[in-house]
């Protein structure tokens, strides 16, 4: 059975870090986000779009891959294989740097 990593605000709603759903091998990765809505349904709106399609900025990857590059939400996953789920992730400098200064 293949294994489900949530991150940031997505482990939060799921109140876990992993998840291995009761599913059989070779599942598409459209199953298991069916499976993980069921069970969390507060989930849906965080990675699908009103469309049912994956939102612009979320990832999923699987063994470290872009499903993107894959084949999309009908990717299969084999035994023992890992889907690590992303939300959107923000971040910056809070003040823009200082040039030819060291601050301390």
């Amino acid at each position: 059975m293949p294994t489900v990593n949530f991150y940031a605000t997505l482990r939060a709603i799921v109140g876990q870090k992993k998840v291995e759903p009761d599913l059989p091998e070779g599942s598409s990765v459209t199953t298991i986000l069916d499976e993980m809505f069921r069970h969390y349904p507060a989930l849906r709106k965080e990675i699908l779009d009103a469309e049912g399609q994956l939102q612009r900025h979320v990832s999923l990857f699987i063994n470290g891959r872009d499903i993107r590059y894959l084949n999309g939400l009908d990717t299969e996953l084999k035994e023992g294989e890992v889907l690590d789920v992303f939300p959107p992730v923000a971040g910056g400098l809070a003040e823009k740097p200082v040039r030819g200064r060291c601050r301390r």
